[in-house]
């Protein structure tokens, strides 16, 4: 297992008003590891990545991602980062089976484009294969690959 710290955040804060709600968090995220934030309702976990994903601005804190500074800045700057989340009142696109729902969040980084998209062209195919041979993975990975193709 690498030891490489791919996100590492140091001293992060964020106050509401008189709300303290995140106080001097830091974590060191490494690559291939899994993690998970736990703690009681109004704890700050939901505040916590809203820091991370660019949603609030933190207060103080700083935050390297690869090794290179990182502001979270806004949501779709932080996506073509790498960072990704997903939201806790989670809105699955009905008419769609689960995986086509899992590749939605890997299109914020095809590089061909809606050109290539709407032409059809064969990089474009190319990829969109292999963003569903991913999902197909990643579905399977938490034990759902079954139900890929149900909507």
């Amino acid at each position: 297992m690498s030891e490489e710290i791919i996100l590492s955040i140091n001293g992060a804060s964020k106050r509401f008003g008189g709300l303290q709600a995140l106080s001097d968090v830091s974590i060191k995220i490494m690559r291939g590891q899994i993690y998970g934030l736990i703690g009681p309702n109004g704890a700050g976990k939901t505040t916590f990545f809203n820091v991370i994903t660019g949603l609030y601005q933190p207060d103080t804190g700083t935050f390297e991602l690869g090794g290179k500074p990182y502001s979270p800045s806004a949501p779709h700057e932080v996506a073509k980062a790498g960072i990704a989340r997903t939201f806790q009142n989670i809105r699955l696109f009905g008419e769609m089976s689960a995986v086509e729902n899992v590749m939605v969040g890997r299109h914020v980084r095809t590089h061909q484009g809606v050109f290539g998209a709407v032409f059809h062209h064969k990089a474009a195919r190319e990829e969109e294969a292999a963003i569903k041979k991913r999902a197909l993975e990643l579905l399977d990975f938490v034990g759902i690959a079954k139900f890929a193709n149900r909507t």
